[in-house]
């Protein structure tokens, strides 16, 4: 029993000192890798080709062969680079890797037919594994042997009857053969329609890297070749409506639609649908009417009719809104439209309908009992998802002070606030709280409220809040201040109210009676706002960039510049846009909007070709 004891002590010692002797030895590899990478970062090939053989001796680790023979290709020390591969080689016969490095020994030493045999024996290797495949095509593409790249994947695609369409598109990307790209490419599409997706996010890759700008007329006429010679494939049309939106031809996209609509008469109502909602969202309003209004005469049997009617009266409505001064007997005429689609829409429909009725009611035709009465009724009749009634019972907040009633008002935001809490909606009634209270001169109980909004968890709503209690902490208490202040809050309850030439009014009087006032760059910042709003987007532009050229040194600096860039892109004054961002980062790092402007300056460049 007492040897026996003697014998496990003996045993544990010995493992310890073992596992001593590989921690120095892991010690030692790892200081030696540290030093064999900094040889080679300072071009110290000998020395870093010597350590990168003496660790891959010790760990048999592919990284350092590679960088062994790295070093030993650009000391061009062939012979001893083909002599280790050779004996590396007899120890693996499967190891292509291997192979392809000693076909481009022979390569670089001229020894072409050598290399030849060799690149031709790795394809016949590699064809019965797609991993295989993948590993040694990658490979001769990092050596620039294109042509032995494509015979590895039409080879291996011939033997594993497997689509290495898409890999060979890539590979002539890479080759700039822009026609062969798009062959394979619309092949793998053809065998594979699932990947649309795939292939859009691949082509707009391509087309934010296209150098001379020749890819596009290359993408569009493949494309439309594929469609003549295959009409019945989706796929292929489905990707050039894809290719026009992204160029902004959403003239030829739509009548594309309308010709495979026609063409087809297999239903292509929702892509239409979806194509006219998308056109609104990049203000296209008159495309999107007309996208509509082609659905809505297919008749009112179709399926797709109520919906396409719903966005159509949707689009009018903003579109009709949208400007400075809206036409009276263009919203007289759109508010009898809206209440016969009322009577006429499903019920669970009704909610955009309901919204535009009750904003045309009460914000443009002065009809605010009508618009109140309508809320309460559609409440009543439980239209709406909790959500959206939520949204209605905050308008309807707005209407009751817009009629002199900002008690009821208040209460009612008081209520969405506590259906709705800790939520960016609940979020948005407590700011309409501190808003109606700014509106009225109440700044200081405003400001209070404003605070607490600052730490919201919706970014939108605290960021506002921000913005406005700043506004009032640095403009209240400064010398006859509170009568430019109820002025200027005086404009921006006429911008709530959509009276903007009141607004303008207003805040050009402050102009007029106090030119170096303090709050100048707050009017010309509202005022840009106002424009921004109704569309005009130059007035707005240069407004922006007076706050922010002149008043580069107060608060509202940054967020002119970055309004002022996102107008630009808006426009596509891309340098300009560009110009900004890079202005906002360097003089304005503590800026909420550097992040946004670091990631929007970044895709513009990304997209440059």
């Amino acid at each position: 029993m007492h040897n026996l004891k003697i014998k496990q002590i003996y045993r544990f010692i010995l493992l310890l000192i073992v596992l001593f002797v590989m921690q120095l030895s892991g010690f030692a590899q790892n200081n030696d890798a540290q030093l064999a990478l900094k040889y080679y970062k300072n071009e110290e090939y000998d020395k870093a080709a010597e350590l990168y053989q003496k660790l891959y001796d010790e760990t048999g680790y592919k990284n350092n062969r590679d960088y062994y023979l790295r070093c030993l290709f650009i000391l061009k020390d062939y012979e001893i680079a083909e002599k280790f591969l050779k004996k590396e080689s007899r120890k693996n016969k499967s190891d292509f890797y291997l192979k392809i490095d000693l076909g481009m020994v022979y390569y670089n030493s001229n020894k072409f037919k050598d290399a030849e045999d060799i690149f031709n024996e790795v394809i016949e290797l590699v064809k019965r594994n797609k991993n295989n495949v993948f590993g040694a095509a990658a490979m001769f593409i990092n050596y620039r042997q294109y042509s032995y790249a494509e015979q590895v994947y039409k080879t291996g695609g011939a033997y594993l009857l497997t689509d290495f369409n898409m890999e060979l598109g890539n590979l002539y990307y890479i080759q700039r053969d822009y026609q062969r790209m798009m062959d394979y490419y619309l092949e793998h599409l053809k065998n594979n329609p699932n990947i649309l997706n795939t292939l859009q996010s691949r082509l707009q890759y391509v087309m934010a890297n296209d150098i001379d700008g020749s890819v596009e007329s290359v993408i569009e006429t493949s494309i439309f070749q594929k469609i003549q010679q295959e009409p019945q494939n989706m796929s292929f049309n489905h990707l050039l409506i894809w290719h026009y939106t992204q160029a902004g031809k959403f003239r030829v996209a739509l009548n594309q639609l309308y010709a495979i609509d026609k063409r087809t008469k297999t239903g292509s109502e929702n892509d239409i649908l979806n194509f006219g909602m998308m056109l609104y969202e990049n203000e296209e309003f008159e495309l999107a009417l007309e996208a509509f209004d082609y659905l809505m005469k297919k008749g009112k049997e179709n399926y797709i009719y109520n919906s396409a009617y719903i966005e159509y009266l949707n689009v009018l409505y903003v579109k009709t809104s949208s400007v400075l001064n809206p036409d009276k007997a263009e919203l007289i005429e759109l508010e009898q439209m809206l209440t016969e689609a009322l009577s006429m829409v499903l019920r669970r429909e009704s909610y955009k309908i309901i919204y535009a009725l009750v904003n045309v009611k009460a914000f443009y035709l002065d009809k605010h009992q009508e618009a109140i009465e309508l809320i309460e009724k559609s409440i009543g009749e439980k239209r709406f998802l909790p959500e959206q009634e939520q949204i209605i019972k905050l308008m309807l907040g707005d209407i009751y002070f817009l009629n002199k009633n900002p008690w009821d008002a208040i209460l009612v935001y008081a209520q969405v606030e506590k259906a709705m809490l800790e939520s960016p909606i609940g979020h948005e009634a407590r700011f309409r709280k501190a808003k109606l209270a700014y509106y009225t001169g109440q700044f200081k109980w405003s400001q209070a409220q404003l605070d607490v909004l600052r730490s919201s968890t919706s970014k939108l709503i605290a960021n506002d809040a921000m913005e406005l209690s700043l506004f009032i902490s640095e403009n209240f208490d400064l010398d006859t201040t509170e009568t430019t202040m109820q002025i200027f809050a005086r404009a921006d309850f006429y911008v709530f109210s959509k009276q903007y030439d009141l607004a303008f009014k207003s805040l050009d009087s402050i102009i007029q009676l106090y030119p170096s006032h303090t709050l100048i760059d707050d009017v010309l910042y509202k005022k840009a706002q106002i424009y921004e709003a109704t569309g005009n987007y130059n007035e707005a532009s240069k407004l922006y960039k007076e706050v922010a050229d002149v008043y580069f040194y107060d608060v509202l600096a940054d967020n002119a510049l970055f309004k002022y860039a996102l107008i630009q892109e808006k426009l596509k004054n891309t340098a300009l846009a560009e110009e900004a961002y890079f202005k906002l980062i360097a003089d304005y790092p503590g800026s909420i909007f550097t992040v946004e402007a670091r990631q929007n300056l970044r895709k513009l460049t990304d997209a440059k070709p």
